[in-house]
């Protein structure tokens, strides 16, 4: 109720409806600049004149601070020619003010321009009212309180197009504070495609509801337009449009407007001469935005809405329009991947023309790539989500991982035995590594065996190592007689060593454990002779050591014996 007197009272002072802040909510987004402790405002919620007001500190550090107002007192004010900007003012401190000749009182900024006003009393203790006139002959200077005074055209100029307004709040330069309110700037104009903003969205803009179905309003039914200029048309137009997007009439429009370039992105509504703001509101009401494609965007779309009056561009707002209509995820689609093979991107093996946007469950390690030694085969969900009331889609990609085969684990045998590999069940077009193609392969020699083939609709390989390995003892020989007489005929005494063999040591000694005879490959005989001697003949003893392997270890075997040397 108090709010509502309060109004009334200032629609009364003040007369047409205007830019009126009386701050009995909050700062209503005031700032502060020049010398302030913040640059927001506080809002204190009683004291005001009355109610709440706004109030800056000041932090006495040199400068001079000033309240700094809102978006709501920028743009086209043209209509405020002739008009006053009203307010109420107190200061903390009157002391040692500077009483004349100081810094402007009020600073309005547009066009390029700065026009700057001196109040002819500064604000006291208590609720100090001003009224300034927004005419020539007022006493509006450029720049500063000794600048040349602005003409009409200046003044007519920046309140087309305002970029900034500013009211002194310290007059010493000693620390203080200063509250306001009750700020009215009387501009009749106002453009809201949501004059009460339950929509959500604010100055002056509008926030549809999630869109199932097109054709779709662009503004809320509590569209508000006053204007004292004469509004001489609105562009409203699709930003930034899809293809097949456009703007369309529902039910004929006012006699008194003319429609430019209707059923297009971009629709100009202009005044025939005769048309009142409640003509351009019901002509706004009746465009619907649509998309003729088959399966719209889910997305939210942006409409401009650009008002001219005879004095210009007054006001620029934008509709948002999320159109969420049920979307297409696409046919299922089923695949088979390969292990070990590559990996596969599930949007892609959907069938139709799918939607993008959506989301994978379950998700695989990399979003939406399948990825066959990674992920579990099994269905796949692509979910375009519901969007408030507006239903969603679903499609399924089913994934079976065809394995390969194991042909058999690295192994050693004995250089007697052999290994028999064996195609897997249900190869097709196998092939051996040494090019053969045989159900079996035997092995015989060491080294890499490798198997290739087909199961299914995928191609695989395998390969292992075969290693030999001595088993059983090596079988050696050393003869227990010999006779160099150069017959051709046991003419040397060796051992004979038909295995591998990493060191080797023979030595054969005479009666008296004298070396005759030494050698360090079983390639390498004994002819008899001693010390350069003829041989002698007699027996001898023999002792021989080798390094060989028995069962893939290393192995010392040491034997002895003796030899009969025959003449």
């Amino acid at each position: 109720m108090r709010q509502w007197i309060v109004a009334a009272l200032l629609t009364l002072r003040f007369g047409a409806a205007a830019q009126v802040h009386t701050f009995d909510t909050g700062s209503l987004d005031w700032g502060a600049t020049g010398d302030p402790t913040s640059e927001n405002a506080a809002w204190i919620a009683n004291g005001g004149n009355p109610g709440g007001y706004i109030r800056v500190t000041d932090a006495a550090v040199g400068g001079t601070w000033y309240f700094d107002a809102p978006q709501d007192f920028t743009g086209n004010k043209c209509d405020a020619y002739g008009k006053f900007l009203r307010y109420d003012q107190f200061t903390s401190d009157t002391a040692n003010q500077q009483q004349t000749a100081g810094r402007p009182d009020v600073l309005l900024f547009g066009a390029g321009l700065i026009l700057a006003f001196d109040n002819p009393n500064n604000p006291g203790l208590s609720w100090t009212h001003y009224d300034v006139p927004l005419s020539t002959g007022a006493g509006w200077r450029i720049n500063d309180n000794n600048g040349p005074l602005a003409t009409e055209t200046q003044i007519r100029a920046a309140l087309a197009d305002v970029s900034g307004l500013r009211i002194r709040g310290e007059y010493r330069s000693q620390d203080d504070f200063g509250g306001l309110d009750n700020v009215v700037l009387e501009s009749n104009f106002r453009f809201d495609l949501d004059g009460n903003d339950d929509s959500g969205a604010f100055n002056g803009d509008y926030l549809s509801d999630t869109l199932c179905a097109l054709p779709a309003r662009i503004v809320d039914e509590d569209i508000i337009l006053t204007s004292e200029a004469s509004v001489d048309s609105i562009r409203v137009r699709i930003l930034f449009p899809f293809a097949l997007e456009q703007l369309i009439a529902s039910g004929s429009l006012p006699f008194s407007i003319m429609v430019q370039g209707l059923s297009s992105a971009q629709v100009t509504l202009v005044n025939t001469g005769q048309a009142s703001t409640s003509d351009f509101v019901a002509a706004l009401k009746a465009l619907l935005f649509q998309d003729l494609s088959p399966t719209p965007l889910r997305d939210t779309r942006l409409i401009e809405f650009r008002v001219f009056t005879s004095c210009g561009e007054a006001s620029v707002v934008n509709a948002y329009l999320p159109v969420f209509p049920k979307p297409f995820a696409g046919f299922d689609g089923d695949t088979t991947a390969c292990a070990g093979g590559n990996v596969l991107a599930l949007f892609d093996l959907l069938g139709g023309v799918p939607e993008p946007g959506g989301f994978w469950k379950p998700a695989t390690v990399t979003g939406g790539i399948f990825d066959p030694d990674r992920d579990a085969p099994g269905d796949y969900l692509y979910i375009l989500p519901d969007a408030g009331e507006c239903p969603g889609d679903t499609a399924r990609v089913s994934v079976i991982v065809q394995q390969g085969f194991d042909l058999q684990n690295d192994t050693t045998i004995c250089y007697e035995d052999t290994l028999a590999l064996t195609i897997p069940p249900g190869l097709a077009n196998w092939q051996w590594s040494d090019g053969s193609r045989g159900q079996s392969l035997a092995v015989t020699e060491p080294g890499e065996y490798g198997l290739s083939g087909q199961l299914g609709e995928c191609t695989f390989s395998d390969s292992m190592n075969v290693g030999f390995f001595t088993c059983r003892e090596c079988p050696f020989y050393a003869p227990n007689a010999f006779s160099p007489n150069d017959d051709g005929e046991n003419d040397q005494f060796q051992v004979f060593l038909p295995c591998l063999w990493a060191q080797f040591r023979l030595e054969v000694f005479d009666r008296w454990g004298n070396l005759v005879f030494a050698a360090d490959d079983p390639e390498t005989g004994w002819d008899g002779a001693a010390r350069g001697r003829e041989p002698v003949p007699g027996v001898y003893v023999w002792q021989v050591e080798w390094t060989g392997e028995l069962f893939g270890q290393p192995r010392v075997v040491k034997k002895a014996g003796d030899v009969l040397l025959v003449r």
